[in-house]
């Protein structure tokens, strides 16, 4: 279940990555164009607040021109401070902003002395260029902004500034908006477009892998993924998914020659050795001794066994069927374990809802053995044990616990290992029965976990479910 949920997430997330990176694009390029646009919009009041200055300095300079030439030069410059002043005026409709007109005209006039008159709050610029900054309320701009100037020098050095604000077109602003807007929702559309391709390709090529791992245990690690795909990314995927393929086939054919070695090296003189030892005769002491000796191969034997199940589990070529696990475990406990508890005087609860799930028959029992045998091992006297089979949302669970000691925090997750057996403090145990059973749940595509209570120690199951187990009858609870 958990790789099944690894393997959502992970076609869920390639599209989603997409669609980030699209909503990412699609957003800088808005700003983009339509930063762009404003651009062009500001860049075009610029210029026409431009043109109207001029327009306004060749006006005042026709009016200039039209001046009697019998003026004396403090007259002259008399006429062109009013000129100057009724243009200033103008331009703020007298100080009551009023007229609606948008780009607002600037006059100043600077005497050879420096004194400048004209539009209240504006100063000479500085240096050569036409545009002038303008602080909040002057010239009606109660933001601020700025204008487009010219200046003209006259034959007794007095220097004019006529000007108009710049004011962007309203109409122009929107359409800008309107044609970003627009842009952009047909840039996105055509992303959207190329996103939803390469999902579709992303999402075939991912279900062609996932189907070749699907079959990966059936066909013992021997099938192949084609490393002729067009794109680099996935050839390198599965060149990569090919070499861990052949990993694996080599590490079960390893497996396999193992189990013949523990089968036939260790086990099979192991079997002689009790032979002989039973063939024995002696007298009471030896006799004794004797019976430690065939004792230390029993154990022997049985660790062997144990580990021949935990190979056969990982390597064993036999087909999947579908076993009905309440019926298993009530077995199990009613045939062997009921026998097995009277010698502590332990009493077995038993919760078992129909489920059934698909696995390999003899190796459901082999764990299943294996888990009611450490309840029983590390019961206290007179508890009782209880067992639970249920199934929900696609899985079946199996539940048993008892009363016994707790397993250290620190160590909890290890006692699936092979080999670890003082989780509990007990030095006799071999340290391979949880290891089957996890081996065994791996396989049928499940897990195992393993929980402290308030006063025991509790073992889920987790399996894969077989529709139908609604129509089958119940095995009920018993006591």
């Amino acid at each position: 279940m958990a790789a099944l949920d690894e393997r959502g997430a992970l076609q869920g997330w390639l599209p989603l990555r997409t669609w980030l990176v699209v909503a990412a694009l699609a957003a800088l390029a808005l700003a983009a164009l339509t930063f762009g646009l404003l651009q062009l919009v500001s860049q075009s009041a610029r210029e026409t607040a431009l043109v109207r200055a001029e327009a306004d300095a060749a006006l005042l300079a026709s009016k200039l021109d039209s001046l009697p030439r019998d003026l004396r030069p403090e007259e002259r410059a008399a006429e062109v401070e009013t000129l100057v002043r009724i243009r200033a005026l103008e331009g703020s409709d007298g100080g009551l902003c009023d007229s609606g007109e948008r780009q607002r005209a600037v006059a100043l006039l600077r005497r050879p002395g420096g004194d400048t008159i004209g539009t209240d709050g504006v100063d000479w610029p500085r240096g050569l260029s036409n545009r002038i900054a303008l602080a909040k309320e002057v010239a009606c701009q109660a933001d601020g902004g700025e204008a487009m100037v010219v200046t003209r020098e006259l034959d007794d050095g007095t220097q004019l500034l006529l000007g108009r604000t710049v004011s962007r077109d309203p109409k122009l602003v929107r359409s800008a908006y309107l044609l970003a807007a627009g842009i952009a929702l047909a840039f996105l559309l055509l992303s959207i477009g190329l996103a939803s391709y390469l999902a579709r390709s992303w999402r075939r090529r991912l279900d062609i892998f996932n189907a070749l791992l699907d079959r990966a245990d059936a066909n013992r690690f021997s099938e192949r993924a084609d490393e002729d795909d067009p794109r680099p990314e996935f050839r390198l995927l599965a060149h990569h998914l090919n070499a861990l393929l052949g990993r694996s086939a080599d590490m079960i054919a390893g497996l396999g020659r193992l189990h013949r070695h523990v089968a036939h090296d260790l086990r099979g003189p192991v079997m002689v050795a009790r032979k002989h030892l039973e063939a024995i005769d002696g007298d009471e002491a030896q006799e004794e001794r004797l019976a430690a000796a065939d004792a230390r191969l029993a154990l022997v034997d049985k660790r062997c066994r144990t580990l021949l199940g935990i190979i056969d589990a990982e390597v064993s070529p036999r087909a999947q069927s579908i076993v009905r696990v309440d019926e298993r475990l009530r077995t199990l406990v009613d045939d062997m374990f009921t026998y097995l508890a009277d010698e502590k005087e332990l009493t077995f609860e038993c919760d078992l809802s129909p489920a059934q799930t698909r696995a390999v028959g003899d190796l459901l029992d082999r764990m299943l053995e294996n888990v009611l045998s450490n309840a029983i091992k590390f019961a206290e006297p007179g508890s009782t044990v209880r067992c639970s089979v249920a199934e929900a949302v696609g899985e079946v669970r199996i539940a048993v616990e008892n009363d016994g000691p707790r397993v250290p925090e620190d160590t909890i997750r290890r006692i699936f290992e092979p080999g670890f057996s003082d989780a509990l403090g007990q030095a006799s145990g071999h340290g391979l029965g949880l290891a089957l059973v996890k081996t065994v749940a791996l396989r049928a595509g499940g897990d195992v976990r393993a929980t402290n209570l308030a006063a025991g120690f509790r073992l889920d199951i987790i399996l894969p479910a077989v529709a139908g187990s609604d129509s089958l009858p119940s095995t009920g609870r018993s006591h």
